[in-house]
């Protein structure tokens, strides 16, 4: 599906906008930083760039909530006590400003004047390599270093589900739990981005309730989710395998002692993982691979027949 930049374009401040709109055609963006008084920063895939003719203002800043709210500052406040706004396309910006804290927890954020407006994309055909395993091994652990996009992965594990698996078994009934509407970027329920035939999804639900309500409302083969690590989501997890539903999830992790010291890995739980590096290459690790990985007097020993994908 073609990156829509217009979401984007109506956030920056008109002065800065061709500036912006001509770097979004020469380069791949991947960010967008406004902050008071500072040059708007770009983050691309080659580095980062500061553009020298515009400075924003306290001015600029109320403009662009304007914008994310289209006015009403007030129907946003469930998502501003998390520190973000979903846009239409998947896109979502991070925000910066005072929080205003009740009894221990944010209750929303005043004074906004930082934004990150983080880009997303689809990005077709990064996953193909790791599907056969992912298919193989029935529930799969993606882990990729800190500055991977893990969403990548479970979209086009998603789209790719239908023609991939129907060569050697029936298509799977797929379903999303997209908690920040990262993977399929659903707007008004209906997703942006390309997630195949037989995909189902759950906008904007927390994972672990999401996961039960998939298994007893839709019947699915495959449910994807985003960034596993609570006591909650493994628990979901756990109850969905005993159901026979196989599962595909992601975390950040850079090495399987970071994952380990994390407590997000239960052993016996995973068929299989697949470590992802920042060029989006592969490692897969079967099941025993994994437990002699995680036993506590062999966690730094060498695995030695890995397979690249």
């Amino acid at each position: 599906m073609p990156f829509n930049r217009d979401s984007i374009l109506s956030l920056v401040p008109h002065e800065a906008r061709s500036s912006v709109e001509y770097e979004l055609t020469k380069e791949q963006v991947e960010e967008i930083r406004f902050r008071p008084g500072r040059k708007i920063e770009l983050i691309t895939r080659r580095g980062r760039k500061l553009l020298d003719d515009f400075l924003f203002s306290s001015d600029d800043a109320v403009y662009v909530i304007n914008q994310l709210s289209q006015h009403s500052v007030y129907a946003f406040e469930e998502e501003l006590k998390h520190g973000y706004i979903t846009l239409k396309g998947g896109h979502r910006v991070g925000l910066g400003g005072e929080a205003v804290v009740e009894a221990g927890k944010v209750k929303t954020l005043k004074h906004i004047r930082s934004f990150n407006i983080r880009i997303s994309r689809s990005i077709h055909g990064v996953c193909e390599p790791m599907i056969t395993y992912s298919i193989m091994v029935g529930t799969t652990f993606s882990l990729p270093a800190p500055s991977v996009r893990k969403n990548d992965a479970a979209q086009r594990r998603s789209e790719s589900s239908e023609r991939l698996e129907s060569e050697t078994n029936p298509p799977s009934k797929v379903a999303i739990v997209d908690e920040r509407s990262e993977i399929a970027a659903s707007f008004e329920g209906v997703p942006q981005f390309d997630i195949g035939e037989r995909t189902d999804v759950l906008d904007r639900c927390p994972k672990a309730e999401g996961m039960m309500m998939l298994v007893r409302s839709m019947s699915p083969d495959l449910i994807i989710v985003d960034e596993i690590g609570s006591d909650t989501d493994k628990v979901a997890i756990k109850e969905a395998i005993r159901a026979g539903v196989s599962i595909l999830c992601t975390a950040h992790a850079k090495t399987f002692e970071n994952l380990y010291d994390r407590d997000i890995f239960v052993r016996g739980l995973f068929d299989g993982v697949i470590m992802l590096d920042n060029d989006k290459r592969g490692t897969y690790y079967s099941g025993k691979e994994i437990h002699r990985a995680l036993d506590w007097s062999a966690r730094r020993s060498h695995i030695d027949d890995r397979r690249r994908v």
